[in-house]
């Protein structure tokens, strides 16, 4: 095989790719010194912010253009297979009606969720990348005067602005979104696992360890982009797999743009770079030429605004969002703690984790045999049956995801026993569904009716340990944090407004519901503009949004110190609430003493939104 892809790399002859092969080479090198020496971190966030929407629009209209000239010539085909299998979209639908049950529509990852949407929402207004902290309705037109450049990658919330720019802005479009996606997911699940298990049945199977799966469900009825992540990877793989079947440019291109839109799905999705690339060369050699397409040439290039941001990440450790005193993203110190929290999620049975041992179980057998195929295959060097499109891809994808799974045991939060963690599993628990339902066809043609074991199986567990687990609901049930938004904004709307809100959580909720609203390290030191806008009208009514919790050994309550105001800052308690350990309390703002002379200087007479806008706080 080496020599074969040594002759097609340096073909020098006219009609030869070696000129094509140099050509890539000097774009690669090219891509590096833009991505990574000539352009320092802050131009490259300016780079990024003014054109990062039109960056992902051009790959994603890319993408498309080319998914339509694959599918083009083979449209009958296409059209055929799908009005034959009725019985699969029932099995989808299904599926997708039972992830969507599992768990309430509800945002699970805060502020994460809340993060994408107000990024989203600012790339449909102003087709710029950005994250607002805090706006203003300027005449009638809810504006945002203070952004940030958040660290999540963009291809998420780019697709959720196409959604406001067709139905006008919502927060539950995110919502939409993921339970469109959701058969998506299935569907491809469905039939790469119907190619490697060559039977219809353990398709099926894979289709029901999935979906049934909580941690599923959570994410379907959430407003993240895991979901969306798990979907990008099942597409490229199926794309992956329809390149090695019948390797040509457009197929190759297809593929590529697909990779790259992958790699700005999740943080760690760049690593499927590797896998694609591997494949690509096999499909050179199963074509006996070099494809190198004008996307294939410049794919480095694509990748230029992802090594951007993540310079960006590195040069401003508060986007690490590290718990106090830590230093490191990445260090070995964590690796015990999230082996132990892995063998957790994966192995316990308790109904406080979002897991399938069943899943673990069977997709582990589908390991393990998939161990003892390679080292039979590797045993066999004369007769070696050559190896199919699918079993290439699963291998070479499920080694990616295998690497990202390691990867994160030295990440600093990835205790998958940990709700918020937890959905770092997601790729593993794909793959692990994949080889199971490789494992289950394997048995059934030796006549073992491994399906129905299998199926049987999932039941046992539906029924013993699945249940209890839905019944918890734990992202919803023990989301503290959740409930006293949902407070604040019953609160908040029975006042009369318009209301400025002067609140200790994130900005970012209050904004997508159209609250002006500022954080209280702001608050502290604009007294004297928020006294002018109370004084002139701007605002009906100034609330404010404290935690009450224990001050001493004898149970005192009080403001919590990071959440006091300045004596000036004279309050009435409207209402209070407990949530866990702690209370919320929001006041009304009655007066502020003025500051004696010479404390502050004078507020200008400019629109209320530029006068609170002056100091702009950290993200928290």
């Amino acid at each position: 095989m080496i020599p074969r892809l040594v002759n097609l790399i340096f073909d020098l002859s006219p009609a030869g790719a070696g000129r094509r092969i140099v050509l890539f080479v000097l774009v690669g090198a090219l891509a590096f010194v833009t991505g990574f020496i000539a352009v320092p971190p802050p131009k490259a966030e300016r780079l990024i912010v003014v054109g990062g929407y039109y960056y992902m629009l051009g790959l994603f209209s890319l993408f498309v253009f080319f998914g339509r000239r694959v599918v083009a010539p083979r449209r009958d085909v296409w059209l055929g297979w799908l009005r034959r299998r009725r019985v699969v979209w029932l099995a989808v639908i299904a599926g997708t009606l039972f992830a969507v049950w599992a768990d309430p529509f509800k945002h699970k990852i805060l502020y994460d969720e809340y993060v994408l949407q107000g990024t989203a929402w600012h790339m449909h207004a102003t087709k710029e990348i950005g994250t607002p902290v805090r706006a203003y309705d300027f005449f009638g037109t809810w504006l945002a005067i203070d952004t940030f450049l958040d660290k999540r990658p963009y291809f998420f919330a780019f697709l959720l602005s196409l959604v406001h720019d067709f139905t006008g802005f919502r927060v539950a479009n995110a919502f939409a979104l993921n339970v469109a996606l959701t058969p998506v997911c299935l569907g491809l699940v469905y039939w790469l696992a119907r190619q490697l298990a060559r039977e219809r049945g353990p398709a099926f199977l894979a289709i029901g360890l999935l979906a049934t799966l909580p941690l599923f469900g959570q994410n379907v009825s959430g407003a993240g982009m895991e979901l969306h992540n798990l979907t990008m990877i099942a597409g490229v793989m199926a794309l992956a797999v329809l390149y090695l079947r019948a390797p040509d440019d457009d197929r190759l291109s297809l593929l590529v743009f697909g990779v790259v839109l992958l790699a700005q799905s999740r943080y760690e999705s760049v690593l499927f770079v590797v896998p694609a690339a591997v494949v690509i060369v096999l499909g050179w050699l199963r074509s006996g030429r070099v494809l190198l397409p004008w996307p294939a040439l410049l794919a480095p290039l694509f990748l230029v605004p992802y090594a951007w941001q993540s310079r960006v990440v590195d040069a401003k450790p508060i986007l690490w969002q590290l718990r106090e005193g830590e230093t490191a993203r990445f260090a070995l110190r964590y690796l015990a703690g999230n082996l132990e929290g892995a063998r957790q999620f994966f192995l316990g049975t308790s109904p406080e984790y979002s897991n399938s041992w069943w899943l673990t179980v069977v997709g582990a057998a589908g390991v393990i045999w998939g161990l003892v195929c390679a080292v039979r295959w590797l045993g066999r060097p004369a007769g070696r049956p050559a190896l199919t499109p699918v079993v290439i891809v699963v291998v070479a994808f499920g080694a990616a995801i295998a690497a990202n799974l390691g990867l994160l045991m030295f990440y600093y939060w990835s205790r998958l026993d940990e709700p918020i963690a937890s959905r770092f599993a997601l790729p593993t628990c794909l793959l692990l569904a994949l080889l199971a339902a490789w494992l289950t066809g394997h048995l059934d043609r030796r006549g073992l009716l491994a399906t129905r074991c299998m199926t049987l199986g999932l039941a046992v567990w539906l029924l013993g340990w699945g249940g209890p687990a839905y019944a918890r609901r734990l992202y919803t049930s023990q989301n503290l944090l959740m409930h006293e938004l949902d407070w604040d904004f019953e609160q908040i709307a029975a006042q009369p407004g318009p209301v400025l809100l002067v609140t200790n959580k994130a900005t970012i909720p209050f904004l997508l519901r159209h609250v002006p609203v500022v954080n209280i390290p702001v608050g502290r030191t604009r007294g004297d503009a928020i006294a002018w806008h109370l004084h002139e009208g701007t605002f009906r009514e100034v609330l404010v949004v404290q935690a009450i919790r224990p001050t001493s050994g004898a149970g005192d309550l009080g403001v919590d110190p990071d959440d006091v105001l300045p004596d000036s800052f004279h309050l009435q308690t409207i209402a209070e609430k407990r949530f866990g350990l702690r209370w919320d309390r929001i006041s009304r703002l009655v007066k502020i003493d003025p500051a004696p002379a010479g404390d502050s200087p004078p507020v200008p007479a400019t629109p209320a939104g530029r006068s609170l806008a002056q100091t702009t706080p950290a993200p928290r």
